[in-house]
């Protein structure tokens, strides 16, 4: 993976495994969304924390005027990686890799989820979906660093 700031957005160059397995990945992530026979509660309390701790009642009617534009926005958004990660270059302007950013945040907490990540700090143990857990990071990172370069 390679990534540059062309001055009118980023160009992400993937090899064919890491663009097949961020469209996995995101493939993966909107099923857990739309689909309720996948409840997947760990991760949903993750991506939809309590908007009112310690207040059941007021969370829920938040969740329930909120809800569904979020997880269409992230659905979306994962949607955007799943069509757009491809072998090669990758070409993104500024609002296309802020929606990746934002997408890669909740493909790693999928994968951190999964891992038994709770907080920051938390490092799992060695192993595959390790791998894919910082892989997930570096990019994320590098793509910031490229959007808030002057």
């Amino acid at each position: 993976m390679k990534l540059a700031n062309d001055g009118e957005g980023v160009r992400i160059r993937f090899e064919a495994a890491e663009a097949g397995l961020l469209t996995v990945l995101a493939h993966q992530f909107a099923d857990v969304i739309r689909d309720p026979e996948l409840d997947d509660a760990p991760l949903l309390a993750r991506l939809f924390p309590d908007a009112y701790r310690g207040d059941a009642g007021a969370s829920d009617e938040f969740r329930r005027y909120t809800r569904d534009e979020l997880e269409d926005r992230k659905t979306a958004a994962a949607e955007r990686i799943a069509q757009t990660a491809t072998e090669g270059w990758v070409a993104l302007d500024h609002e296309e890799a802020e929606t990746w950013a934002r997408s890669l945040t909740d493909l790693r907490v999928m994968v951190g989820t999964r891992l038994g990540i709770r907080e920051d700090g938390d490092e799992p143990d060695a192993g595959p979906l390790t791998d894919v857990y910082h892989f997930l990071g570096e990019l994320q990172w590098v793509l910031v660093e490229l959007l808030e370069a002057p």
